[in-house]
């Protein structure tokens, strides 16, 4: 084989293997866990899905809290429920705490 029919092997091979990676990305996986006063739950979501996933199946997995009756936060700070685990800069196994609707109380002075 001749050395430029050589080169455009070798370019035509380079090409279909860029032409395969951009197919086939790599899908960014977290593992986070929802921890509440008598229950945690993990769930692992795409780095790019929304937050509103994580509760949705905190809401499901722990029925006896009615759905939308409670804060979920995130290094001590309420998060947006259309913000993602990659823009909360969020690593494999975080813990986001889940805080009940406390109704009712009584102020002592």
């Amino acid at each position: 084989m001749s050395g430029k029919a050589s080169r455009e092997k070798g370019t035509a091979a380079a090409a279909a293997t860029e032409k395969k990676d951009s197919k086939t990305a790599v899908v960014m996986l977290v593992t986070l866990k929802v921890v509440g006063q008598e229950r945690v739950v993990k769930h692992t979501m795409k780095m790019t899905d929304k937050l509103q996933v994580l509760k949705d199946v905190w809401y499901h997995k722990v029925p006896e809290v009615t759905y939308g009756t409670g804060v979920f936060m995130y290094d001590g700070c309420r998060f947006d429920a259309d913000s993602t685990p990659e823009e909360m800069e969020m690593e494999d196994g975080d813990m986001v705490d889940f805080f009940e609707e406390q109704i009712g109380g009584v102020f002592v002075a």
